[in-house]
Order: structure tokens, then C-alpha cells, then sequence
């Protein structure tokens, strides 16, 4: 198993080809089909389900929990009234980036244990500030706050987040087999503070970050401290994301009080809270209005900006704008198509297969690649070297991405036959040229721009873009790229799920946080938007591999994703 950093356009064809061969030229399970994909015929097996091992299993365990329980379960012979899938070759996916080979269903995030981490980890996250607290402390209660006072307060705070009691007699307790990925760890921009601070409570900026990304986001955060909270998976899975700052808020408060040698009842109590739950408290996504009825922390109010700070490939990979966008590209396709619209907003299982088109295959590598490398070469330009972003520069390098796009597909037909949907093509195409605008320009409403004219250009090519109701928020969005209004001009890292006229189409809202990370990566920037959200996830103890996405869903997909939380085997029967 390996990833792997292509660096050139070329290299990413190489590994387009070889993804394409392995789809479509060998043999994949049981399925005998090897025919030579440049042949202009082929001969279709028509094995059904018998060819692949996958669906043989999940035919095989259908079967047995039908007879367990008595009542009908899955049986792939009741698609289409007795035709099940696999009349045609039913083909893997390559991980893009990686040399992992996977079964389609293996990339549904039901089946999928990493896809389902990225999202624990997300929700069940948040960062609450120390100042304000610690002014309370000290101007309302006359209290002393010193760096020793703070690490005894973090290890009160390390055994009271993940449920241990405190301060009341007579309580039960989370027992710690169940919460083993909850703690909490502290970071700063203020380096004589983090000096006196216990190692194991830091997120040490200098030592996560390369020096010029860590001294822009210690500028950016100052002399303030902040906690980086991660609260128990299992307590998120069972209630919600607008639970995440509640738990926080409840065990913050109660080892305040602990730590501090506080009374319970006093009325300092009440500003902590307010603290907690309110004014120093930054959620990863905001509250949903009702009609949407979601709280915060759940993905429909996930700003693309904050999607972009959440993946840490920056970290590490400073000098590949392309592969930063294309490992956000994978987590921000996943979350938003495949849990958002199409778990929260639709119950469907078919948005899989459009999320898939992103992240797999190398084909959105390959484009991204070759459009970057026209808008460097023709300009001048490399990492934190950027063209003002024009009409002119983004009519240039967007029609050059989308034509390159569409021509991939004429010039490999099975690039056409894998993404079987003008949606899913539309999706690929813009994602390439609309970040390669972004990352030339440093600017992502640009990109955006980009994005807008390749869907124009691909419309002229193909008549059309996707189905019924697809094409308008990509023909009407266009006029608010650089028009500011209170309901659809807005900066497009602020701009998410939620966002008119996004709401409700499948592989867009991925697409457009790649375009935001190819603004902030262009300019050679630390973060997109915020630093604590960026410096919150910069911690190896995150169970999701932030920096290498598309590496961790393959490893979900192959069944070998260790880093599991959440689970519930320590209190029930082992089987």
C-alpha cells in the first residue's frame, strides 16, 4: 500500500492510465473479462453479481440473515425484476494518489470505516478559548492563574471530558474503555506560555507546522490560548453535532470549578458557562435554519473554509498546491455528497457514485495537474507567486482546463464510460479548472469564476451537464462571484452547504472546497480561513489521517482501518 505526490501533470497521467487499464483491461475477482481496452469491440460475460467476491458476500450473508430472522433481506436477484447488476463488467475503483484497489460498494461510507471517522472526528470536535475564563478567574474570584495552575486544571480536564466525575458525590462515570479517543490539548501563539505548559496538553504550532506557515498562524492567533476539544465519538454518534458543546461546556465548567477550588453554586459559575457554551466557543459548522432542522456541528453549516483548515495536507505537502486540493477534494466530496445530500438531505444510496468520480481514478489529478502547469508555465508563477486575478487571466486558463477535460474524455472513452453521468463529468472538469484558476490567482472567488465558465464551455460541447435541475445553480452563479450581498455574493471560503443555491446538488460543494483550497495553497498561505480550526487538527492523536484522506479510505475499503472509536464491542457479548 502506498501514496504517492505526482508532482507533474505527466506523472498523473501515468497513474490515470494504469487506473484506467485496471478498471476496465483486467481481471477483477471471478470476472474473466481481459479484453484489450484499445480494441474497438469487446465481448460483455453478462456474470451478473457471480463475478465480483464482494456482492457474492453480501448475497451469501442476505441470505443468512433472512433465514436468522425469517423476513426478507437483501437479495441482489430483486433488482429490475430478476436482472441484477453486473450485466456489464462490474469494475474497481484506484484510489487517487494511492495504488489501493477497492469494489465500488467498499466506497460507501455504511461500508466504509474511515469515511465514518472523518466525520466523528469533525462533529465531535471544537475549540473553546482560556482568556476569558481566566479573566473571570482572576478579576472576579481574585484567583491566580499561572502555568501551573493550567496543567493542573488540564489533567482535572482530561479525566472530567471524557465523563469522569469531579466534583458530586454519587455519580456515575463513562467507563474509559468506551471513551478512549476523548481528551483535550491546549495551543498558543504566545511561545513563553507554551514553554511552561506540561508537553503532553500542547499542540506545539512550531513543531506541526513548516516555520513560515507556523509564524503566520501564531501571528494570526497572538497571545491567546485556546483548547483544541475532542469529545467522546460514541457521545456524537448518539446524539448529535449541537451536542459537542454542550459535553464540552458541562466538564469544562465542572473542572474550572475543581481546579480552581471554586463553590458550585457561586455566580462566577454562570460566566464560565456563558464562556464555554458562547463567546469563546468556535463550532466547525453553524446551526441550520429550521426548515433544514440540523444544530451546529453538522455538515449542511460545515463552511467550505473550515473544510479546507480541517484537512492538513498542507502541512506536509507546501510545494504541491494539487495534491492539498486533491486530498481536500476527497474529504470535502465525501462528507458533503455522500453523508450530507446523500444520507441527511435525500436517504438515497445511489450519491456514492458521484462523489467517487473526485477522488478516484486519478482523472480530476490528472486534469488539475495540466491545467496548473498551463496557467504556471504561461505566467511565471509557483507557490506564493501569483497573476491578479482578471477576466482575462480567468478566461484563459478556464477555457484551456475545460477544453483539456474534455478532450481526456475523447481522446480515453473509458474516463467517459467510468464517469457514466454528465454530472459527474461536469463535476470533474470544473473541480480542475475552477482550482487551477485558484491556485494561478491566489484568489478563490477566481477560481469560482473558472468554475463557472467550464460548465458554460462543457454545455456548448455537450448540449448539457447533468440531470434535470442540475445546470442552474452553474449558470446562474456566475453573477455573484464578485457581487457581495446578504444572500449569495460572499467570500467563497465563507460560503457552504447551506449557501443558495448549493444546496441540493450532488458533486458540487466538494468541488467548490477544492477551489477555496487552491486559493490559499496559490498564495503558499498557512490556512484558508481559520487558524484555530487549522491548528485544532494538527495533532497525531486525531484517529482520522488528516493529511493522507484518500490513503485512509482505501483503508477503509480494504478493511484494514484501525483507528477506529465509537465502538461498543468492550460492553457486549463477544461473538
Amino acid at each position: 500500500m502506498a501514496h504517492y505526490n505526482f508532482d507533474t501533470e505527466a506523472t498523473a497521467k501515468k497513474h490515470f492510465i494504469k487506473a484506467m487499464e485496471d478498471k476496465y483491461g483486467k481481471e477483477w475477482g471471478s470476472n474473466q473479462q481481459s479484453d484489450d481496452i484499445q480494441a474497438t469491440t469487446a465481448k460483455y460475460l453478462r456474470l451478473g453479481t457471480a463475478q465480483n467476491p464482494r456482492k457474492m458476500e453480501m448475497a451469501k450473508i442476505g441470505a443468512e440473515i433472512q433465514k436468522k430472522r425469517g423476513l426478507q433481506a437483501y437479495d441482489p436477484m430483486l433488482h429490475l425484476a430478476g436482472i441484477p447488476l453486473g450485466q456489464r463488467q462490474l469494475t474497481p475503483y484506484t484510489l487517487g494518489g494511492t495504488d489501493i484497489v477497492c469494489d465500488g460498494d467498499d466506497l460507501h461510507y455504511v461500508n466504509n470505516a474511515a469515511m465514518q471517522q472523518e466525520w466523528d472526528d469533525i462533529r465531535r470536535t471544537c475549540v473553546v478559548g482560556m482568556d476569558l475564563a481566566h479573566e473571570t478567574l482572576e478579576k472576579r474570584l481574585g484567583k491566580e492563574v499561572t502555568p501551573e495552575t493550567i496543567n493542573y486544571y488540564l489533567e482535572v480536564l482530561n479525566h472530567a471530558m471524557p465523563g469522569g466525575a469531579i466534583v458530586q458525590e454519587h455519580m456515575v462515570e463513562t467507563h474509559p474503555a468506551m471513551v478512549d479517543d476523548c481528551y483535550v490539548k491546549v495551543f498558543t501563539g504566545d511561545d513563553s506560555l507554551k514553554d511552561e505548559l506540561d508537553p503532553q496538553f500542547v499542540i506545539d504550532i512550531d513543531k506541526m507546522f513548516r516555520p513560515d506557515h507556523a509564524a503566520q498562524i501564531k501571528a494570526s492567533i497572538g497571545k491567546s490560548s485556546f483548547q483544541a476539544v475532542h469529545i467522546p465519538t460514541v457521545v456524537s454518534r448518539t446524539a448529535d453535532g449541537g451536542q459537542t458543546s454542550r459535553w464540552m461546556a458541562m466538564q469544562v465548567g465542572m473542572s474550572f470549578i475543581s481546579a480552581y477550588h471554586m463553590c458550585a453554586g457561586e455566580a462566577a459559575v454562570a460566566d464560565l458557562a456563558f464562556t464555554a457554551k458562547h463567546a469563546g466557543l468556535v463550532e466547525m459548522s453553524e446551526m441550520l435554519p429550521a426548515r433544514r432542522a440540523r444544530g451546529p456541528n453538522e455538515p449542511g453549516g460545515l463552511s467550505f473554509g473550515h473544510m479546507c483548515d480541517i484537512v492538513q495536507t498542507s502541512r506536509k505537502f507546501r510545494d504541491d498546491p494539487c495534491k492539498i486540493a486533491l486530498e481536500t477534494c476527497a474529504a470535502a466530496m465525501m462528507l458533503y455528497d455522500q453523508i450530507w445530500l446523500g444520507g441527511y438531505m435525500s436517504g438515497g444510496v445511489g450519491f456514492t457514485m458521484y462523489a467517487t468520480a473526485a477522488y478516484t481514478n486519478n482523472t480530476v489529478d490528472d486534469n488539475l495537474y495540466a491545467d496548473t502547469e498551463y496557467g504556471w508555465d504561461k505566467y511565471g508563477l509557483e507557490v506564493a507567486k501569483n497573476v491578479a486575478p482578471s477576466i482575462d487571466v480567468i478566461r484563459d486558463i478556464g477555457t484551456w482546463g475545460a477544453l483539456y477535460g474534455l478532450e481526456l474524455y475523447e481522446n480515453y472513452p473509458t474516463a467517459l464510460e467510468d464517469h457514466f453521468g454528465g454530472s459527474q463529468r461536469a463535476t470533474v472538469i470544473s473541480t480542475a479548472t475552477g482550482a487551477a484558476v485558484a491556485i494561478a490567482t491566489g484568489n478563490s472567488n477566481a477560481g469560482l469564476s473558472g468554475w463557472y465558465l467550464s460548465m458554460y464551455l462543457h454545455k456548448e460541447a455537450h448540449g448539457r451537464l447533468g440531470f434535470f435541475g442540475y445546470d442552474l445553480q452553474d449558470q446562474c452563479g456566475a453573477t455573484n462571484v464578485f457581487s457581495y450581498q446578504s444572500d449569495e455574493g460572499l467570500l467563497a471560503e465563507m460560503r457552504g452547504a447551506n449557501y443558495p443555491n448549493y444546496a441540493m446538488n450532488v458533486g458540487h460543494q466538494g468541488g467548490y472546497t477544492t477551489v477555496c483550497t487552491g486559493g490559499y495553497t496559490g498564495r503558499g498561505d498557512g490556512f484558508a480561513i481559520n487558524p484555530l480550526v487549522k491548528t485544532c487538527f494538527a495533532d497525531d492523536l486525531m484517529n482520522f489521517d488528516f493529511v493522507e484522506v484518500r490513503e485512509c479510505f482505501g483503508k477503509g475499503a480494504l478493511r484494514e482501518f484501525d483507528r477506529c472509536a465509537g465502538e461498543r464491542a468492550f460492553v457486549i457479548p463477544a461473538k
